[in-house]
């Protein structure tokens, strides 16, 4: 039996104080008695709900299921089910379940405070007087008008995640969420694929230091200081996305609450177009400027370099010399290589010199060469060495591996000196293999490892979080970039440096370095080999300096070949047509690129090939274009040699080239 009873279903329910809201509240009532159910509906009637009623909990179902009621009214005498029973079931229903009030008679039987356990919200007990089911309905609007305005601000903070995650996923600038200082990433948003591009689930799980290596360290330590400290801003960073385009980006960082504790949010906003405009045009005023003049300084010493040692070889064969004085000039041709490297640095602010391909290097001399050198205004430490008897090479920049040894001696003798005495600086290679649980981060596989470790003060656990930061020392009026150095020419062969070290026991500074496989190497004396029984080739020099075509005179003569020298390209190319009609033709042309007042070698040599297509030809300088360097096959030339370069590199390359053997120096 159902039906529809509302003392005054027309009358609106009183404006609650505590909601303020105008409307009817839909009651149920649940009793079998009817004399018991029609004044229970009349009275919800007066107080302005609008009441439905039946007699059964089965029907109570039915009606809960197909209507949204704010309150339910029932007699726990149920017919046919228990009052648990039936609470159980208006407790699945979850948010729609409605404010429920329990008729009991107070009997023995009845368990009040269990039903409250169960999901009842109210008891009242019979009979039932009219004010005491006013003041409960009353109270079960109240707190219905509670529990809507909670949805509601439920469903207002719902709105306003939504709206925030929205912001976050679809912001123009790429944001991402770092859990610590080494720069985990645990969060991105959709502009990370155009402004830094990489998928943004590719970097999820990942560090920092695989986007920015110069910002992050992979070894937990940032490169640069002003990172990770709080607030950070850091402007017009230059950046290369995967693809090999270059932008220029503002870096902005905060810590901000995550979880129980605190992340960082990392912003990174694309101002390419920005530094391309006004900043961009002062900075290339710069950069060329100091180009130009980098690039001036480093071929006049380069010339110089290649005169000077170019006569300390023909003197280091000449017959009057003692021992003494042999290695005298061995010293002076150290020095001569040391100064090659640091004009191929100087050339390398120029923009204009081409890069050092990495090569096969055997550690145990060149380090000893390296730290013997560093520790020269040291006379107090003294060095050890130690090293495996069957060492493996390895794959890198010899000039920049040799730039990270000097410098972790030079560091090691002053932290010696620093105690006013002497000491012992112990230098050690080893053959190491890193597998899946080191925590070094290297890739599983063979490495050298040069460890470093002097008996100096030590340092603290301070300096030794920021011992590879720029400009940090240890030493009053130090610079400290030597270390920041170092670290960047390890990561960029794929190897790691790290640094252990105690107040009062030294420290310890280790360089792992990938190993390369053994290869056969050629036997001396065979097919290849340029020594004894080689032919004697006719050479055209091309240069303005008179003390290089003099050294280069005397080189190869000495080595038996024949040699004619022109100081302008028209001299030259008299010379070549003169010696081919003559029919005692070039085998080999070296040109220097740049003349100063006239034609170059590359003129030049497009002259000679215009008649002369099979020409084998060398280009030598010292302030190279990258076209022509890089593509110098393209250009007529057969080879290269970046001055300045010893003599025995171009009397090898002579004569390779003179058999037919394309030159690469």
């Amino acid at each position: 039996m159902i039906n529809q009873e509302s003392g005054n279903r027309g009358q609106l329910s009183r404006e609650s104080k505590l909601g303020g809201r105008i409307g009817l509240s839909r009651l149920l009532v649940v009793e079998w008695e009817a004399p018991l159910r029609e004044q229970l509906a009349a009275v919800a009637g007066e107080c302005g709900f609008e009441a439905t009623s039946c007699t059964t909990p089965e029907e109570a179902r039915n009606l809960l299921e197909a209507t949204d009621f704010d309150g339910l009214l029932f007699d726990a005498e149920l017919y046919g089910e228990s009052t648990s029973g039936f609470l159980a079931w208006l407790g699945g229903l979850g948010e729609r379940k409605p404010y429920v009030i329990a008729l009991s008679d107070g009997g023995a039987a009845h368990e009040p405070s269990e039903w409250l356990r169960q999901g009842a919200d109210d008891i009242l007990y019979k009979p039932v007087a009219g004010d005491a089911l006013r003041a409960r309905l009353a109270l079960m609007e109240a707190r219905g008008v509670e529990r809507a305005r909670r949805a509601d601000e439920l469903a207002k903070v719902r709105r306003n995640h939504g709206r925030f995650e929205s912001l976050f996923l679809e912001a123009p600038d790429a944001i991402l969420i770092l859990k610590n200082r080494q720069g985990k990433v645990i969060g991105v948003n959709r502009a990370v694929k155009d402004v830094l591009g990489y998928g943004g689930k590719s970097l999820l799980g990942k560090f920092m230091s695989l986007v920015f290596p110069d910002i992050f360290g992979r070894d937990g330590l940032a490169s640069r200081g002003d990172v990770l400290s709080g607030a950070t801003m850091l402007h017009a960073v230059p950046y290369r996305k995967p693809d090999g385009e270059r932008r220029y980006l503002d870096i902005s960082m905060s810590a901000v609450p995550w979880d129980k504790g605190f992340a960082v949010m990392m912003v990174c906003r694309d101002v390419t177009g920005r530094e391309g405009a006004e900043g961009g045009r002062i900075q290339s005023m710069k950069e060329e400027a100091l180009g130009k003049f980098a690039a001036g300084v480093s071929r006049d010493f380069g010339d110089l370099l290649t005169s000077l040692g170019g006569n300390l070889s023909l003197l280091e064969s000449a017959p009057f010399l003692n021992d003494e004085a042999r290695e005298t000039i061995a010293l002076a041709q150290d020095s001569c290589e040391r100064g090659r490297e640091l004009t191929s640095e100087l050339a390398a602010l120029s923009g204009r010199r081409r890069r050092n391909r990495p090569g096969r290097v055997e550690l145990r001399r060149m380090v000893e060469k390296a730290v013997q050198f560093s520790l020269f205004d040291f006379e107090a430490v003294r060095p050890v060495f130690r090293h495996d008897e069957n060492l493996s090479a390895v794959e890198a920049d010899e000039a920049q591996l040799r730039m990270v040894v000097e410098v972790l001696a030079t560091n090691a003798a002053q932290a010696i000196a620093s105690t006013g005495g002497g000491g012992q600086l112990a230098v050690e290679l080893a053959n190491v293999a890193i597998g899946r649980s080191s925590e070094l981060p290297l890739r599983e596989g063979d490495y050298v490892r040069l460890s470093v470790r002097d008996d100096g003060p030590g340092m603290g656990e301070a300096d030794l979080r920021q011992v590879f930061d720029p400009y940090f020392s240890g030493r009053e009026g130090g610079r400290g970039f030597g270390l920041t150095r170092a670290l960047a020419a390890v990561r960029s062969c794929g190897g790691h440096i790290e640094a252990r070290s105690q107040p009062g026991e030294g420290a310890c500074f280790e360089v792992f370095l990938p190993a390369v496989e053994e290869v056969a190497r050629p036997v001396p004396g065979g097919a290849g080999d340029g020594g004894a029984g080689r032919a004697a080739m006719r050479v055209l020099v091309l240069d303005d300096e008179p003390h290089i075509r003099t050294v280069l005179e005397k080189v190869l003569g000495g080595a038996g070949h024949d040699i004619y020298s022109a100081a302008t390209g028209e001299e030259a190319l008299r010379a070549f047509y003169k010696a081919d009609d003559f029919g005692r033709p070039f085998d080999v042309l070296l040109f220097d690129l740049d003349i100063r007042g006239g034609m170059g070698g590359r003129q030049t040599l497009e002259r000679i090939r215009a008649t002369h297509p099979g020409v084998r030809a060398i280009v030598t300088t010292g302030f190279v274009d990258d076209e022509v360097l890089e593509n110098y096959l393209e250009h007529g030339f057969s080879g290269v040699l970046c001055k300045p370069f010893r003599v025995e590199h171009l009397t090898a390359a002579i004569e390779r080239l003179g058999r037919g053997v394309v030159s690469d120096q």
